[in-house]
């Protein structure tokens, strides 16, 4: 299971895109796009999405992958057990301070600054090509 939680202000002009991935996405389990519209600074992720997770925050200063080295950790962290894995995309500020303490790990889509509606289809076309190149299929070739 993917759920993806990001900030945002109405229309990004990537919903067909975003889309797209998640309906391919959805070949491999159940994924979930959530946009929280007040996510203030002290807030942290809804407690729903903290149980059996795996929360994941993406930061400027994250850790980066390459497509390959990402999909091995994504099958690393499945192997592990951490059956849904929570993606936490913070606002034009940055991540709210209560997501900080949630996450477990910080990862890096790049070291530019996107806005949330981009950063979020990066982060889906990431993940799908990450179960893509586990999967053996022929996306990332």
């Amino acid at each position: 299971n993917l759920t993806i939680v990001s900030f945002a202000k109405g229309r990004t002009g990537y919903e067909e895109a975003e889309a797209e991935f998640v309906r391919r996405l959805s070949g491999h389990g159940s994924v979930t796009v959530e946009v929280v519209k007040n996510w203030k600074d002290k807030d942290g992720l809804p407690t729903r999405l903290l149980g059996n997770t795996y929360p994941v925050g993406l930061y400027i200063d994250g850790r980066s992958y390459t497509s390959t080295a990402l999909a091995q950790h994504v099958g690393n962290l499945l192997q592990r057990g951490n059956s849904h894995l929570v993606f936490a995309i913070g606002g034009a500020d940055g991540m709210p301070a209560g997501v900080d303490d949630q996450v477990r790990e910080r990862w890096s889509l790049s070291s530019l600054t996107f806005s949330h509606g981009l950063a979020r289809l990066l982060l889906l076309e990431a993940l799908y090509r990450s179960l893509d190149i586990l999967h053996g299929g022929n996306y990332h070739k």
